[in-house]
Parts: structure tokens; sequence; C-alpha cells
């Protein structure tokens, strides 16, 4: 192949050492050494890796020649189709899917459907490859009976396409570059697809293809339900890619199974008792309408008068549509947590205001409300089905590792015992002994 043929006229970029070895050797073996792949032979290698509509868009562009109907892959071609998805520009990969579209004479259009059948089929593909090469992130959630929502997959790629969406039923080559300049998680999913697909084509047995492999994780791994197959999450796989795509990176590698009300009960003091002093946490609720929605709270819980966490955190919806408000930056009103104060409201709350909250969830269990409006997240609107709602199901994950900092905050708690009982009930609801209770003396 050479060097050549890893370049495209329009771009920088070149094959890596690496990465040429990894895309000749592959093209050696699906040619048999030919000099030319069978573009049946491509069909037959890649079709239980790729969902058959991103397949069809692939062979297309590898035989892309204007006026002709080619049966071969040529050596220039299969190394374009790599560097284009992995690290290609927004006109490379523009590029890709206008030529993947129609083997005619170049196109400039493409209607809108069709592009979203290209992103879902990305990301229908992205599972599958985790799938086939058993990679061991994925196999943590597939054990404990997390599947694939397809359903709600087409949401999302429709979520992703919003801002193109708004064109109409016909999209041009300029709209969808103009796209693929912001659209970054879609930009890394595509980018680790084809990574993927090179390198679990390759022949078995290469124990540095095999570390590249496991390396490459867009899932975290799920931990603590190691003990509890089939746990009644209401996340698909895809919900889990995604709201990890759109954590702090320091965080995405590890999500930790905090609280189950169908696991622990419905207790807001033993959710409390959980999710205290364990970093960053994703809450996800069910409403009674049957809504799916939560946030991300970018600090450790801790009770008090005022707010914490920072502009990283954001709330979202899962159901019935695919939603993300992001800070807008107006105020820090990101958590609030009180328990059995008199002048206090006494829950937790994530934005808003404490009478007006983006997402509020009552310290009598069951009751919670999402208001109207939300001057901390940015186009929010209202998660649940009613502005009051009935908590049907909730759950609760740490995510990232478990904070170095938490025996040090155990420790800022026993020295407030006397002064604060709640900190000493909720101590005591988190599992961890009073060592020194019954020793200290009580305050004069």
């Amino acid at each position: 192949m050479g060097h050549g043929s890893s370049r495209s006229p329009s771009s920088a970029n070149i094959l890596s050492a690496e990465e040429l070895t990894l895309v000749e050797n592959l093209f050696k073996s699906m040619s048999r050494s030919s000099g030319s792949i069978k573009r049946e032979d491509i069909f037959k290698h890649w079709s239980t890796h790729l969902d058959d509509v991103l397949l069809q868009f692939v062979v297309r562009f590898l035989c892309h020649e204007p006026g002709k109907r080619v049966s071969a892959v040529n050596g220039e071609n299969f190394g374009r189709l790599y560097v284009f998805a992995v690290r290609g520009s927004p006109e490379e990969r523009t590029n890709l899917i206008f030529n993947g579209f129609s083997e005619e004479e170049h196109k400039y259009e493409m209607p809108t459907e069709t592009f979203l059948r290209y992103i879902q089929a990305t990301i229908n593909s992205y599972l599958r490859l985790q799938k086939n090469s058993c990679n061991a992130h994925y196999l943590t959630w597939s054990n404990i009976g997390c599947t694939v929502n397809t359903r709600r997959i087409g949401m999302r790629s429709r979520s992703l396409c919003e801002d193109l969406i708004k064109y109409g039923d016909v999209l041009t080559v300029d709209q969808v570059e103009s796209w693929f300049v912001t659209a970054a998680t879609f930009k890394s999913i595509q980018s680790h697809v084809f990574q993927y697909l090179y390198l679990v084509s390759q022949k078995k047995g290469d124990k540095n293809t095999s570390a590249r492999i496991s390396d490459l994780n867009l899932l975290p791994i799920c931990g603590g339900l190691e003990n509890t197959p089939h746990f009644p999450s209401i996340l698909g796989l895809g919900d889990v890619l995604f709201l990890n795509l759109s954590l702090p990176h320091e965080l995405r590698d590890e999500w930790r199974f905090l609280f189950s009300s169908q696991v622990h009960g419905e207790s807001f003091s033993t959710m409390l008792g959980r999710v205290m002093m364990e970093g960053a946490t994703i809450i996800i609720l069910q409403d009674m309408d049957d809504h799916v929605f939560g946030g991300f709270a970018s600090d450790s819980w801790k009770l008090g008068p005022n707010f914490i966490g920072n502009q990283t955190s954001f709330l979202f919806k899962l159901e019935p549509d695919i939603l993300t408000f992001s800070a807008t930056n107006y105020n820090s009103h990101y958590q609030y947590l009180n328990l059995h104060q008199q002048t206090m409201p006494n829950g937790l709350l994530m934005g808003g205001q404490l009478n007006y909250p983006g997402l509020w969830l009552d310290c009598e269990y069951g009751a919670g409300k999402s208001s109207v409006s939300c001057t901390t997240f940015q186009n929010y609107v209202q998660l649940s089905g009613k502005e009051d709602f009935k908590i049907k199901h909730c759950e609760v994950w740490g995510v990232g590792p478990k904070p170095l900092d938490a025996q040090e905050d155990v420790r800022e708690m026993k020295s407030v015992l006397n002064q604060d009982p709640t900190s000493k009930m909720m101590l005591e609801l988190s599992g961890r002994k009073l060592h020194s209770e019954g020793l200290r003396e009580e305050d004069q």
C-alpha cells in the first residue's frame, strides 16, 4: 500500500507506523495477497461486525468511482477509509458519508432520514463490536442483563442531529460538514467503530492486537453488582454509553452501583446512607407516567444549607424524549441536600431554586418535583410527566473512582457528632461504625 495510500489529498493525516502495519496486514489477509479485495469479501468479513446500513455505506465508499460499477477495493481506498473514519476532518467524514450514500455521480444532497439511519447504524455497530470482541467493560453490563434498547438509540440519533433536522427533509454537504465541527460525541463513537473493526478483523492470537482492543473503551466498567444477576436497571447499554460520554473524562472509566429502590427499598434515608461521601453520582428516576430522567451531580452529597457542585453537572431526559441540559453558569445551584431542619426545605435538589427546582426529591420518599423552568441549566424543560410527581423507580450510581478523601470526610463527621446529631445519624445509616461512641465526653 505505501504511505501514499494512507493519505487523502486534502488531509495531513498519515497513518502511524503501527497503524500502517495494521491496515496493510488486514488488506493482505482480506485480499489473499492479490492486490485487491472483492466486494463480496468485504460483506463476508464485516457483516458480523457492522450494522447492515453502515456496511452498505462502507462498501459503497470503498468501491466509489462515479459512473462505474467497481467490483474490487484497492489498497488506497482501504487505507483512506481508516483515516477518514478514525481521525478525519469534518470534510473527510462528510466525504465518507456522501461517497457511501451513492455509487452514481457525486451527490451533494442526502435525505435527512438516510443520514439519521447512518448515525444509528454507527452506534449499533459500536455496541455490536464491543460484544463480538468480548470487551471486559461491555461484559460487566451485559452480565447483569443490561441490553441494547434499539428504539432509544433511534431517539438518541435524532437528538444528536437536532441541529440538522431543522433544515428539513434534505441535507447538503455543507450542512453535514458544519455539523461535524461540533459533533464531538459522535466523532468519538465513529472513530472507535473503525479502530475496533480493523483490529477485530485481524488474525486471532496476536497479544498486541488484543491489548489494543481492550484499551478502546467508551463504556465504563460496571462495579458493585458482581453478585446480582439480572439487576432491574432502567438503563440500556446505549444510555450508559451516552451518559458516560457526557461526564468529565476522569470519571468515565468506572460506574459503582450505590442504590436501587427495587433492591434496597423505598427509603430516602437508606438512599442517602448509600450515596453520601461517594464522590460524583448519577441519579436516574422513573415516575408514574413512565418518564425517565435524572441528573449528574459533580460533588459528593453532603448535608448542609448551602449549594455545592460545579458547572460539569447536568440534568437529562431519557423518556419520552432524549435531552441533555448543561449548565448555564447563571447560578451555581447544582446540588443541595438537607434533612431534619425546621427552617430549610428537607430533601435533595439539583438546579433551580428551593421552591422551583429542576429536580427535587422530598425527604418523604416517593414525592418529587420538576418545575417548568430552571435557570441553572440550558434549554431546560420539565423532566417529569407532572410537575409534582411520584417515584416509580430510583437508582443511583457513583461515577469514577471512589474518592480518596472519603475517610477524611468520615473523620470530619465524627468530630462534629456531639454538635450535629443529624451527621451522627447519617454516619450510622451509611454503615460506618462509630468507634468513638461511648468514649467521648459530652460537651458541657
